[in-house]
C-alpha cells in the first residue's frame, strides 16, 4: 500500500490548522504584522489577486477569497463561480453572520475589520462590478442562479 498520498495530505491538514489556509484547504490563524491606523485608499488591492480572510476570533478559521475595493471601500465575495450555490451553506460565511470580526491578508500585512453585509441595491451591483473588473469574469463565467453575497469590510 502507498502511504505517500495519505502522508501527504496528514501533513497539508497539519498545516492548515496550525496557519493560514493552504490552496484550497481553510486553516487557522493568519500570521504577518498587523496594520495599524486607517486605510482610506484599497487601490493596491488591485494587484492582489486572492487575499485571506480569518473568521471566528475564538478559534481562526481562514480561507482564500477575492478581494475588490471600490468607492474607498474593501470587498469580499462568497462564491461568484464554484463551490456551494448557497452562501450560507459556507463555513465561513457562517462564522461572520455568528461574529462579523475578521482579520484579512494582504500581502505581509493583516487588517482587523469587520464584515458587513452588503444589501443596498446599488451598492451591491457597483461592488459586484468592481469583482467582475478586477477578476475579467463574462457571462460564461457567472452562474445566474447562484446566491452570491458581498461584505464590506469595515474598521472595527
Amino acid at each position: 500500500m502507498n502511504r505517500s498520498p495519505l502522508a501527504a495530505a496528514l501533513v497539508l491538514a497539519l498545516l492548515a490548522a496550525a496557519c493560514g489556509p493552504v490552496g484550497p484547504l481553510a486553516g487557522g490563524p493568519l500570521t504577518g504584522t498587523v496594520h495599524e491606523g486607517a486605510v482610506s485608499d484599497w487601490s493596491f488591492t488591485e494587484t492582489i489577486r486572492d487575499a485571506e480572510l480569518e473568521t471566528n476570533p475564538s478559534d481562526p478559521y481562514s480561507v482564500h477569497v477575492w478581494c475588490a475595493q471600490q468607492g474607498g471601500a474593501l470587498y469580499v465575495p462568497t462564491s461568484m463561480i464554484r463551490g456551494e450555490e448557497h452562501p450560507g451553506e459556507r463555513q465561513w460565511v457562517r462564522n461572520v453572520t455568528m461574529d462579523p470580526k475578521v482579520r484579512v491578508k494582504l500581502g505581509d500585512e493583516i487588517y482587523e475589520r469587520r464584515a458587513v453585509k452588503v444589501t443596498e441595491p446599488a451598492e451591491l451591483e457597483a461592488a459586484k462590478a468592481a469583482f467582475v473588473k478586477k477578476y475579467a469574469l463574462d457571462g460564461n463565467d457567472l452562474d445566474p442562479g447562484r446566491d452570491v453575497w458581498i461584505f464590506r469590510l469595515d474598521p472595527r
